[in-house]
């Protein structure tokens, strides 16, 4: 198991929990990164510009590309 850092802006952060929180997205330019997020994986979540710690998130799913985005 890993542990990643995972960044949202307060924006980014509500429109994830508005959609369900079960999916979480990276630029196309993280793909190097993102290959090596495996199931079992935290995501440490911090909220940029408020500088709070929001959260862990355990990767339960495969990633999957779309549009320039990747997601887990």
């Amino acid at each position: 198991m890993r542990y990643w850092l995972n960044l949202f802006s307060p924006r980014t952060w509500e429109d994830f929990r508005s959609n369900g929180s079960d999916v979480s997205g990276f630029s196309e330019n993280n793909w190097t990164r993102a290959k090596r997020i495996q199931f079992g994986d935290v995501f440490l979540c911090y909220l940029i510009g408020v500088k709070k710690w929001i959260g862990a998130l355990r990767v339960v799913g495969d990633r999957y590309s779309s549009l320039h985005h990747i997601f887990l």
